[in-house]
């Protein structure tokens, strides 16, 4: 296996008027563990699809040594077609390569049965690839995968849209532990795996022994992993190459900043200075100019002479310190996002429960939990905590109001409104401008609207674009624009991290430590627990 596997220089991508990257180079090495980072919408996975071949860059080149795996998360919302009626089975073989690969020998092997005999060539390379990526025993992995990650055999052969997050997040694990690629290029594989599943995925990077690139917003797999960074500026499409980890990286941008920042204020202020010295100087010496003429006599002249001849001595050197202020370059000031502010407004304080569930039996399909009791008063933090399939979801939409009790009762206070973060995001996807949908969900005026988005990041570049262009980051960050107009009593949050860059995710968190209404986590991101301090805890 070469040292280097993939190598890309000079990766420049536009989407419409827009500068996605810029001149960005990647290389790749067997041993690399590098990470793309950058805030939503900053091009991650479009540099991804580019280095996999997925998507042709405007300008650049990729040049690959080995076989490239593009692996997107099975779990999410951009295989719902055409995949959702495919068997999971032959979905994992298609994400190996190993079907597509079938295929072209196939189609060399016919061309050679015809008598083609310019195909015996195109048929070893066809061969020799089906061979490098596991093509003979592909099947036997696949099955040994599933048993390993505890996905039923059965459900390799059931449609993936019939599978939940979890169970589809756990098929995503099996393509990494099946794969036989030199490289494989990850895009958000933390989306929808439990506590069990995150640890599964950490061990499965930590034994690959070729090269892996990883998106993803996910601290602490940020920490575990990465031995390099590659951060993506939206602003310019430019990226920087960190080699160390992230922990350090952290550090070191803080102090880099500190030092560019203090620098640009050192500069400026030496610049004032050297300013209003010249501006002083000049002023003096032309004051005493104007003094000895008004008060001059004709015995006077030799003493008028002198003064004028100190105003001039005095002008030459505002003029050497004006040369010397115009030589002073004052570094450009280290941008910075503007903070983002998510301000949470909960309804006035009630007594007794918020929200209860009595007894309450649930049911979706064959899955059945309860009998559940459970009341959420005003102020409760609740972590609902579980693997995969254990029931988290259903009970938040039992909580939400959105799926009836099969035995036992819901019940809410009058008027209370309860708000569950997810349950905007279909809306935020159609074909009407981000502004026009976020002004039909809260009802708010054009003005407002924009400035409710502004607060979360979200210029006019944005919002004046059909929110279904927007990645799935951008229409989360819309959505919790859109909960912060509203009073709500409590808030239900369905494993809210995923899709949510770093900075969103810290302003997520910022806003919920502060917030005084009750609060129903399911999320096994364990920054988020912390930080949240989520005092109840309920088993499942």
């Amino acid at each position: 296996m070469p040292s280097t596997l993939l190598d890309a220089h000079g990766i420049t991508k536009h989407h419409g008027a827009r500068t996605v990257l810029q001149d960005v180079d990647v290389r790749v090495d067997a041993g690399s563990r590098l990470a793309l980072i950058g805030p939503n919408g900053a091009g991650k996975s479009t540099l991804l699809r580019a280095l996999a071949g997925a998507e042709q860059p405007d300008a650049g080149t990729v040049r690959r040594f080995g076989t490239v795996g593009y692996l997107p998360q099975l779990a999410d919302e951009d295989v719902a077609e055409p995949l959702a009626d495919v068997a999971v089975r032959d979905v994992i073989l298609e994400r190996l390569g190993v079907a597509a690969a079938a295929r072209d020998v196939e189609a060399q092997e016919r061309r050679l049965t015809g008598g083609d005999l310019d195909a015996v060539a195109p048929h070893a390379a066809a061969l020799e690839r089906w061979l490098a990526l596991g093509g003979a025993d592909a099947e036997a992995r696949i099955a040994a995968a599933a048993d390993e990650l505890g996905l039923q055999p059965q459900l390799l052969d059931r449609p993936l849209g019939t599978l939940s997050g979890g169970q589809a997040a756990r098929a995503g694990l099996a393509v990494l532990r099946a794969a036989r690629f030199d490289v494989v290029l990850l895009d958000e594989p933390t989306n929808h795996l439990d506590a069990d599943g995150l640890d599964r995925l950490g061990a499965l990077l930590n034994a690959r022994s070729g090269g892996t690139v990883v998106v993803t917003h996910d601290r602490a797999l940020l920490e575990r992993f990465a031995t390099e960074l590659l951060e993506l500026d939206p602003r310019t499409g430019h990226a920087t190459h960190y080699a160390t980890g992230y922990a350090t990286y952290q550090r070191e941008r803080e102090a880099a900043r500190a030092r560019a920042a203090a620098e640009h204020d050192q500069a400026l202020a030496e610049r004032q200075h050297l300013a209003a010295a010249v501006t002083e100087t000049r002023s003096r010496a032309q004051t005493a100019i104007n003094r000895a003429g008004r008060n001059a006599h004709d015995n006077d002249k030799h003493t008028v002479e002198h003064v004028r001849s100190r105003a001039q001595g005095m002008q030459r050197r505002a003029a050497k310190v004006e040369s010397r202020l115009a030589r002073i370059d004052v570094p450009d000031k280290p941008w910075q996002e503007g903070p983002l502010r998510l301000e949470l407004t909960a309804a006035e304080r009630r007594g007794g429960a918020v929200v209860a569930l009595d007894g309450a039996v649930l049911e979706r399909g064959t899955f059945r939990v309860g009998p559940l009791d459970l009341a959420v008063s005003y102020g409760d933090r609740i972590l609902l905590r579980g693997p995969n399939g254990s029931g988290k979801s259903t009970i938040i939409s039992a909580l939400l109001g959105e799926l009836e009790p099969v035995a036992g009762r819901r019940t809410a206070a009058p008027g209370a409104v309860i708000a569950r973060l997810g349950q905007e995001r279909d809306a935020l996807d159609g074909p009407a401008t981000l502004t026009a949908a976020v002004r039909e969900r809260t009802g708010a005026g054009e003005a407002e609207a924009r400035s409710a988005l502004a607060l979360f990041g979200l210029g006019a570049d944005r919002t004046e674009r059909p929110a279904a262009t927007l990645s799935p980051g951008e229409r989360t960050r819309a959505e919790l624009a859109v909960l912060a107009q509203r009073r709500a009593a409590c808030l239900l949050l369905d494993e809210p991290t995923n899709h949510l860059d770093v900075a969103s995710l810290e302003v997520l968190e910022h806003a919920l430590a502060g917030w005084p209404g009750a609060l129903v986590v399911a999320t096994h991101d364990e920054r988020l627990r912390e930080a949240l301090a989520l005092g109840t805890v309920i088993d499942l």
